[in-house]
C-alpha cells in the first residue's frame, strides 16, 4: 500500500461543466503530493467521465512526479450519499477529505486541513468558507451578505469539503441514502470532535439568481425535516446568531428563509423527499 497522506473523494453528477475547473483549482498551486484522488460519477449522462479521463492523460506526467494516484469510478445510481460509499470503499488512505465536485479549494489549503485534523486530534474538520456573490443578483447578495455572517458558516459548518480520520470514517459510514449528507455527518459528532479551521478555506460560488437560490435552500431544508422524521439524531448545541447583521438585508433574508421553510414541508409531506435539486445557474456554459 501507498504511503498517501490522504485520499479525496470527490462525486460527480453531470460536473461537465464544473469538474475541470474544480481540478485545476487542486493543481494549479502545485501543492498536492503523495495522495489519492477518486471522482465518483453517478447517474451522468453527460461528458464528466471524458473530461476527468482527459484530465489524467493529459497530466500523467504531473500525477507521476507527484506520486499521485488518480481514479475515475462510475456508477448508474444517481445518488451522492451512494458515491460518497463507493469512494470511501475503493480509497486507501486513512484520512479521507470528501469534497464537492463545485467548490474552489487549492492543494496547500487541503494540506493545511489534514494537518490540523491531526495535530488538534480531530474526527473531522472542514475548511472556513468564503461565499463568492459577486455574479449573484441583488436578492441573491442580500441573502448571503445576512448568510456569510452567521454564527453556523463562521464556525460551524461541516460542509462541502470534510476531512474524516479513521474513527470519524468508522461513526459515519456506510452513508444511509439522505439528501442531507453533510447535516447527517456533522450530528454524529459532538462539539469537541470537530472544528472548522481558521487557517484555510474554500470558495462556494453562491447561485446568480433567486429561483436558483430557493431550490437549493428547500433541498437543503427538506434533508433537514427528513433526517429528523428518520433519524434520532441529535442536532448540535451551537451558538446561533449573526454577527453585526446588514439592516437592510435583514427583512430579504427572513422572507427567503420563511419561503424555503415552507416550501420544504409542502414538498417532503408531498412525499417529494427525494427530489433533488442544485444550483443550475453556474453551471450553463
Amino acid at each position: 500500500m501507498k504511503p498517501y497522506k490522504f485520499s479525496i473523494i470527490i462525486p460527480a453528477y453531470n460536473e461537465e461543466a464544473l469538474v475541470l475547473k474544480t481540478l485545476a483549482g487542486l493543481f494549479d498551486d502545485n501543492n498536492l503530493m503523495n495522495v489519492e484522488l477518486l471522482i465518483v460519477c453517478n447517474g451522468c449522462n453527460d461528458q464528466t467521465h471524458l473530461k476527468v479521463v482527459s484530465f489524467i492523460k493529459k497530466n500523467s506526467l504531473l500525477l507521476k512526479q507527484k506520486n499521485i494516484d488518480f481514479l475515475v469510478l462510475e456508477t448508474s445510481k444517481a445518488s451522492k450519499t451512494n458515491a460518497l460509499n463507493m469512494g470511501i470503499n475503493n480509497s486507501l488512505s486513512s484520512i479521507k477529505i470528501l469534497m464537492d465536485a463545485d467548490i474552489q479549494i487549492c492543494g496547500k489549503d487541503l494540506n493545511i486541513l489534514v494537518d490540523e485534523l491531526k495535530s488538534k486530534n480531530l474526527k473531522a474538520i472542514s475548511p472556513q468558507v468564503k461565499f463568492s456573490f459577486e455574479n449573484s443578483n441583488f436578492l441573491v447578495r442580500q441573502y448571503y451578505q445576512v448568510a456569510s455572517i452567521s454564527f453556523y458558516n463562521k464556525n460551524n459548518r461541516l460542509s462541502n469539503v470534510i476531512a474524516l480520520s479513521a474513527d470519524g470514517i468508522k461513526k459515519i459510514a456506510p452513508l444511509p441514502d439522505v439528501i442531507a449528507d453533510d447535516e447527517y455527518i456533522r450530528r454524529q459528532f459532538s462539539p469537541n470532535e470537530v472544528s472548522v479551521s481558521q487557517r484555510c478555506s474554500l470558495i462556494f460560488t453562491c447561485t446568480k439568481n433567486l429561483v436558483n437560490l430557493l431550490q437549493i435552500l428547500t433541498r437543503v431544508e427538506r434533508g433537514n425535516v427528513q433526517l429528523n422524521s428518520r433519524y434520532n439524531t441529535p442536532l448540535t448545541n451551537s451558538k446561533k446568531g449573526y454577527d453585526e447583521p446588514p439592516i437592510l438585508c435583514f427583512p430579504t433574508f427572513l422572507l427567503i428563509k420563511l419561503c424555503i421553510k415552507i416550501r420544504a414541508r409542502f414538498q417532503f409531506y408531498q412525499g417529494r423527499i427525494d427530489q433533488w435539486e442544485r444550483d443550475e445557474s453556474n453551471r450553463i456554459n
